[in-house]
C-alpha cells in the first residue's frame, strides 16, 4: 500500500513518478485544455467550451478539477433545433483509450470541416464529446503512480492521505464512475463493502450521484437530452474487449421497449468497427446485469441510446501506432451513428416535431409517450424548452403517441406511420385547460391536502397551519384528501370552488408499530423487524438480507373487527420500497374468510422515501376481515424489497367487541419455521369440529401427495399438526387442509 502525503511532498512524488508515466502520445489533462483552446482559437464558429462540473476533490489532497466538454456545429455558440449526440470519454482511470478516440475524433470533424460528411454533421448535428469526466483519476496514471488504478480519488475512509495500492485492485480510496448512476446504484458494489475502506475496484460510492463526474455528466444530460451517446471503455482482463454494449435484457428474459431499436443501433456500429487482429468487426450484445452504470441510465431518464464500446485489447495502453489505428477504427462506428442521427445515406427511422400551445403557438415541454414502448420506470421524455422539439428514434412500423401536460387537455394520435426513408414530422398544438381558483376552511387548523391529480401526474401536497387554503387546478375531475394526526381522513370530490373539511377525532381501530415485536401476526416468509423505520425503534422488511427471494410469496397477516365500524374507516400506514417496476408487486389485501384475496391497492417500482399511504375501508366495515400485506415476485431480478411502520386503522365510531371473533371457515394458517430444516409446526383454525376425518396432506411441486398427517382431537379455534421432513429432500412443498374430504385451503 503506497500512501501519499499532501501539500510539498505530494509535489515531489508528482515530479519523480511524472518519468515513469504514459507515453507522450497520450493526452494529459493539461494538453486536453490546450487543444480545446487552440481549436476553438482556430475555429471559432465551430467549437463551443463548457464547463460542465468539477470533480469534488478529497480535502486536503486534492482540489476540486474543472470538466470539460466541447461542442462542435456550425453556430456553435447558438442551441439551435437540432439533434443532440454526445460522446464520453475515459471514465476509469486506467482506460484512456476513450480520451483519444473523443480527441481524434474532435480534431478530425474540425481540420475536414469543409467536406462531407463532416461539414453536414455541423450543420445539422450539435455534437458534444468529453473526452474525460475523471481527470484526478486520469492524473493517477498518467503521471505514472499506478498504471491500473480504475477509480476517482474519493477519500473513503477520511484518513487525508490518498490510500492507493501500485497493483490492479487494493485502492481503499475511489469510487467507479460508472457505478456511480442512480438507476439500479444498488447493485453497483459486487462485494456489498459497508463502511470507509471500500477498497475493490467495483465501489459504487455512498450514494447515487455522489462523485462530481457523474453529476456534471447527469447535469449535462438533463439540459441536452441527447438523441445517441457512446461511451468508449476497455476491457483491462480482456473478457470483454471489442464489443459493443446496448440497453438492455436483464438476466436475458427481460428486456428494454427499446430492444429491437437499441439492438440495431448497436450492431451497425460494431460492425464498422474491425477489430486490432483484422479478423473481423466489433461483437454487439444487449447488456445483461444491473449495475448503476451510465447508459441504461442514460435510456431510463432521457431515452438516449448510449452504446458501451470496450475498445481495444487487454492491451489498454497499447503503443502509439496501435493508438492511432484504435482511433480509426472506432470512430468510423461512432460516425455511423452521426448519420443515423440525421437519417444521412442510412436508416432515418424517426419520429419528430413540435409541441405547442393551439392559442399562442408558443413551443411546451410535454410528455410525449410511445403507447407500445412506454415503461413505467421511463423518466417522462420531454420536448424541449426553447423549441417545443421532441426526437424519438424509432425501427420502422405504426405507432400511438400520447402527448400530456398539466394544464392542457392530453392528446392522442393513433396510427403514426414511420418508414425507413425519411423522418415522419408529426407537429401536435395542444389545448390548455381553463384554471380554477379553489379555497376553504378545514378543522383542525393545522392539516394536510393532498391533491390527486389523475393519472398521469403526481399528487400535490399543501400543509396547512391556520385552517384556511387556496390552491388553484385545472378542469378535469380531482379528489382531495385531508388528514391530520389524531383525526380520521376524509376525502371529497372538488365538486365546486369553495370546500370545507371537519375532520372527526379518530378512535384507533388497531395499531402497529412493531415496538413490541412480531407475536400478533401471522407471517410467511422472511419478514423481519429492522432498525430502518420512520418512528421509534423498529420497523419491519421482507427483505432483511438486504435483497428478497425471486419466484416468491411472502406476507404479514393480521385479523381486524371491523364490526360496528362506521363507515369512514381508513388504513393509514408508512411505507417505502424498491421493487422491480410492474413485476414484483407489494400487495395491500383484505380477506372476508383467509382463504379469498382481494386487493386494496397495489405497488412497484421505487420510492425509498418514507411516505404515508391512506386506503379507505369503507367497504369492509360491519365484518371480520383480515388484512394482509404481500410481496409477490418473480423467477428473475431481486430488488431491495419493502420497508412498513406505523400501521393504523382509524375511524369515528369503533368496534363492537362482541362481535370480536375471526372470520368463518376452516383456515389454514402459515407454518413456522419457515423455511426449515427438518421440522416445521402447520397452524389452521376451525370454526366448529366437525369430524375426525381432518387431515393435512403435503405435496411437492410436480403436485405429487408425499405424506398425509392425520388430526386428531381437533378443538374449535387455532390448531396445530407437526410435519418431520427430514427425509424429504429441500424444496417447495404445498400443504392442504383437508375436512371430510372436501379440500378447505392449499
Amino acid at each position: 500500500m503506497k500512501n501519499l502525503f499532501v501539500a510539498f511532498i505530494v509535489f515531489m512524488v508528482i515530479g519523480l513518478s511524472a518519468q515513469i508515466g504514459l507515453d507522450a502520445r497520450y493526452h494529459t489533462y493539461e494538453e486536453i485544455l490546450e487543444a480545446f483552446d487552440s481549436l476553438q482559437t482556430a475555429y471559432p464558429n465551430l467549437v463551443k467550451l463548457e464547463q460542465i462540473g468539477t470533480t469534488l476533490g478529497a480535502v486536503p489532497y486534492q482540489e476540486p478539477i474543472p470538466i470539460w466538454a466541447i461542442k462542435l456545429s456550425n453556430n456553435a455558440a447558438i442551441n439551435e433545433d437540432e439533434p443532440e449526440i454526445m460522446f464520453a470519454g475515459t471514465c476509469h482511470a486506467e482506460e484512456v483509450l476513450g480520451t483519444e478516440i473523443t480527441m481524434y475524433m474532435i480534431e478530425q470533424i474540425l481540420e475536414y470541416n469543409y467536406a462531407p460528411p463532416f461539414n453536414i454533421w455541423l450543420d445539422n448535428l450539435e455534437m458534444w464529446f468529453v473526452p474525460t469526466y475523471n481527470p484526478e483519476g486520469m492524473q493517477v496514471v498518467m503521471d505514472g503512480w499506478d498504471i491500473t488504478y480504475r477509480k476517482n480519488k474519493r477519500d473513503n475512509n477520511m484518513n487525508g492521505i490518498f490510500d492507493y495500492g501500485e497493483e490492479a485492485g487494493g485502492d481503499i480510496d475511489g469510487v467507479d464512475l460508472n457505478r456511480n448512476y442512480s438507476f439500479n446504484w444498488i447493485h453497483g458494489d459486487p462485494f456489498g463493502h459497508i463502511g470507509p475502506e471500500e477498497w475493490n475496484d467495483y465501489y459504487r460510492g455512498p450514494g447515487p450521484f455522489s462523485e462530481g463526474g457523474t453529476q456534471a455528466i447527469r447535469d449535462m444530460a438533463a439540459e441536452h437530452h441527447f438523441l445517441y451517446s457512446i461511451n468508449f471503455h476497455s476491457s483491462r482482463t480482456g473478457n470483454f474487449s471489442e464489443k459493443c454494449y446496448h440497453s438492455f435484457n436483464w438476466g436475458g428474459e427481460k428486456p428494454s421497449p427499446d430492444i429491437l431499436l437499441a439492438q440495431s443501433i448497436s450492431d451497425n456500429v460494431a460492425a464498422l468497427i474491425e477489430k486490432e487482429n483484422g479478423t473481423g468487426s466489433y461483437e454487439s450484445y444487449p447488456s445483461s446485469g444491473r449495475k448503476g452504470n451510465a447508459h441504461d441510465w442514460f435510456y431510463k431518464e432521457h431515452g438516449t441510446i448510449q452504446l458501451l464500446i470496450e475498445v481495444g485489447t487487454n492491451i489498454i495502453q497499447p503503443e502509439p501506432e496501435i493508438v492511432d489505428d484504435t482511433c480509426v477504427r472506432c470512430s468510423n462506428g461512432a460516425y455511423w451513428m452521426m448519420n443515423r442521427a440525421l437519417g444521412y445515406q442510412v436508416d432515418a427511422a424517426m419520429l419528430t416535431g413540435h409541441i405547442t400551445d393551439s392559442e399562442t403557438g408558443e413551443p411546451l415541454v410535454a410528455e410525449i409517450r410511445i403507447e407500445n414502448l412506454h415503461a413505467s420506470y421511463f423518466t417522462p421524455r420531454l420536448s424541449d424548452a426553447t423549441y417545443g422539439r421532441y426526437w424519438r428514434p424509432l425501427m420502422h412500423g405504426t405507432y400511438n403517441v400520447r402527448v400530456i401536460k398539466k394544464g392542457y387537455m392530453e392528446k392522442l394520435v393513433e396510427n403514426v406511420v414511420v418508414n425507413n426513408s425519411l423522418w415522419k414530422i408529426q407537429n401536435i398544438a395542444l389545448d390548455p385547460l381553463p384554471e380554477f381558483e379553489i379555497s376553504g376552511t378545514i378543522y383542525p387548523e393545522n392539516a394536510t391536502l393532498v391533491i390527486d391529480n389523475g393519472e398521469y401526474f403526481s399528487a400535490d401536497t399543501i400543509l396547512v397551519t391556520n385552517g384556511e387554503f387556496d390552491f388553484s387546478v385545472f378542469e378535469g375531475e380531482y379528489f382531495v384528501t385531508a388528514f391530520a394526526d389524531g383525526f380520521v381522513p376524509q376525502t371529497q370530490n372538488i365538486s365546486d370552488r369553495n370546500m370545507e373539511f371537519i375532520l372527526a377525532e379518530a378512535v384507533e381501530i388497531f395499531a402497529e408499530n412493531w415496538e413490541d415485536g412480531v407475536s400478533n401476526w401471522e407471517i410467511s416468509g422472511n419478514w423481519a423487524l429492522t432498525s430502518n423505520a420512520n418512528s421509534g425503534i423498529n420497523a419491519i422488511t421482507d427483505s432483511p438480507n438486504e435483497f428478497y427471494q425471486n419466484e416468491n410469496f411472502s406476507y404479514l397477516q393480521i385479523p381486524v373487527n371491523m364490526n360496528g365500524v362506521s363507515d369512514d374507516a381508513a388504513l393509514i400506514f408508512w411505507h417505502k420500497y424498491q421493487t422491480e417496476h410492474d413485476f414484483d408487486l407489494c400487495s395491500i389485501e383484505y380477506s372476508l374468510n383467509g382463504n379469498d384475496w382481494n386487493i386494496l391497492k397495489q405497488f412497484s417500482g421505487r420510492n425509498m422515501d418514507w411516505h404515508q399511504e391512506i386506503i379507505s375501508l369503507s367497504d369492509l366495515v360491519s365484518n371480520n376481515v383480515f388484512i394482509r400485506f404481500a410481496l409477490a415476485t418473480d423467477d428473475s431480478i431481486d430488488d431491495p424489497g419493502w420497508w412498513i411502520d406505523d400501521i393504523k386503522i382509524v375511524a369515528t365510531i369503533g368496534a363492537d367487541a362482541s362481535d370480536a371473533e375471526l372470520p368463518n371457515g376452516e383456515i389454514l394458517l402459515s407454518n413456522y419455521p419457515n423455511p426449515f430444516s427438518n421440522t416445521t409446526t402447520i397452524s389452521f383454525s376451525l370454526s366448529s369440529v366437525t369430524s375426525e376425518d381432518l387431515v393435512v396432506e403435503i405435496y411437492n411441486l410436480k403436485g405429487q401427495l408425499v405424506q398425509q398427517l392425520g388430526v386428531h382431537n381437533s378443538e374449535l379455534g387455532v390448531n396445530q399438526v407437526t410435519w418431520v421432513a427430514e427425509n424429504f429432500a429441500s424444496g417447495i412443498y404445498f400443504a392442504k387442509l383437508v375436512v371430510d374430504g372436501k379440500v378447505m385451503q392449499t
